[in-house]
């Protein structure tokens, strides 16, 4: 059998090439995944995004309690989750996740390119968008479950598809809480407050 004679530094080069084509696979690998809540056998998607892993869709577990599904209507159960108040939701997330707190939205927002675009990158990063709808998520005006509207406390509700927020942990008084909301065709996520006893969406980041 002829010898093959390699020239010098090729097998370097070879080396590098299959470090670069490999790595790269290894690290998506840990930036998303799936995981499971026992408590309902729930299967979710999360999301590295930085050094914080979050959720990439709405939080689903029934509370029994202070949560709701948007008009009552269970049908908007798989696409928008549940929308929780302030006191359920802090204790709605899986074992080993938390509602975030102002300091970590903030980390989230900075890590996203800061308020203006984070809103539109996260609707790039929403499950619901990309697998479940199959709906181009480049285009910030385009469907998300982030816009998954809210109930006022007198139980009405208001602005699905058109805007939504989630819950932070953080309190403002004893009657109004932080959040963060999103709205149709803005790229931005707008920190604000809000009555205790609305219902908004929450999601989960791992501790």
């Amino acid at each position: 059998m002829k010898k093959l004679n390699l020239l010098p530094g090729t097998g370097i080069v070879i080396f590098l090439f299959v470090i670069m084509m490999v790595l790269p696979l290894c690290m998506n690998a840990q930036d998303k995944g799936t995981f499971t809540d026992s408590r309902d056998g729930r299967v979710y998607a999360w999301v590295k995004i930085g050094a914080q892993t979050w959720m990439a869709e709405n939080l689903k577990f029934d509370a029994k309690v202070g949560s709701w599904t948007y008009n009552n209507d269970t049908a908007n159960l798989a696409v928008y989750g549940r929308l929780y108040n302030f006191k359920t939701a802090q204790g709605a997330c899986p074992k080993g996740w938390h509602v975030p707190s102002d300091k970590e939205w903030g980390a989230l927002i900075q890590t996203l390119g800061g308020s203006a675009e984070a809103g539109n990158k996260m609707i790039k990063m929403d499950t619901v968008v990309k697998v479940k709808r199959n709906i181009d998520a480049n285009n910030p005006g385009t469907f998300s479950s982030l816009l998954s509207g809210i109930r006022h406390p007198d139980g009405s509700c208001i602005g699905i598809n058109f805007w939504g927020g989630c819950w932070s942990s953080t309190k403002i008084n004893d009657s109004t809480s932080a959040n963060v909301l999103f709205a149709h065709g803005r790229k931005d996520i707008d920190v604000s407050s809000n009555d205790k006893n609305a219902g908004f969406s929450v999601r989960c980041i791992k501790k």
